[in-house]
């Protein structure tokens, strides 16, 4: 869940939703505090992205720790405001961690993926928290960062692991390239580069028998499908 708090700008929020979408995370955003409480509780995030704007996000934050029910919530806060000073005011509100601009998108999405893991070994998070994704012989453990085919052990490269659960996190969807550049690398879309298919050249390599489940959209990009294959 994403929530926008003060003078926060529509474009800085619709980015943060868009690097959070790519990142594979389903995004439910929120365009002000008020209400918001009911819509946290009605949504049962597993993180709470908060864009900070002009004042009040402290207190917002502040307001949500005094909720039982909202004490283990990880909260993230995203000051659109260079070496805000507001930044340690958060993290005394009870946000677990806070960013300011400029950031680096992987740097972004690294730190809710930490948010999450965190939430996941200390057994706080909702059990609906993917932990495991699977996709015929293919399981990936998304907290270890393992990787097993058809019962083995199989080791892939940082960017080889995240293209791959991004595809199956989404089966049978055709991926332009240029979508897969933008959530798996954050490239912008006017990229030209053979990055993605070397890296789908490699990981069809490791994953042997079963590189025919991911498959090649002529004229668009690729897609996973999930149908075993005889090795």
């Amino acid at each position: 869940m994403l929530i926008a708090l003060g003078a926060t700008e529509a474009k800085f929020r619709a980015q943060l939703a868009g690097l959070l979408e790519g990142g594979g995370h389903r995004v439910l955003t929120l365009s002000g505090k008020e209400g918001g409480l009911a819509e946290i509780r009605a949504a049962k995030p597993h993180l709470l992205v908060v864009a900070c704007g002009e004042g009040g996000a402290a207190d917002f934050i502040r307001s949500l720790r005094a909720q039982p029910d909202m004490r283990i919530l990880p909260i993230l806060c995203v000051d659109p405001k260079a070496a805000s000073s507001d930044t340690v005011a958060f993290l005394d509100a009870g946000a677990d961690d806070a960013i300011t601009r400029p950031f680096q998108p992987p740097i972004f999405l690294a730190r809710v993926r930490t948010l999450l893991r965190r939430a996941v070994w200390a057994g706080d998070a909702p059990e609906e928290i993917v932990t495991i994704l699977t996709g015929g012989p293919i399981e990936l453990k998304l907290v270890a960062r393992h990787a097993v085919v058809a019962g083995k052990p199989v080791i892939l490269t940082r960017l080889e692991f995240d293209l791959l659960a991004h595809l199956l996190k989404h089966p049978d969807r055709a991926f332009k390239r240029d979508e897969l550049l933008a959530a798996v690398w954050s490239y912008p879309g006017s990229v030209e580069t053979r990055t993605l298919d070397k890296h789908v050249e490699s990981l069809r390599r490791k994953v042997g028998p079963c590189a025919s489940l991911i498959q090649t959209v002529h004229g668009v990009g690729y897609r996973f499908t999930p149908t075993v294959v005889k090795a």
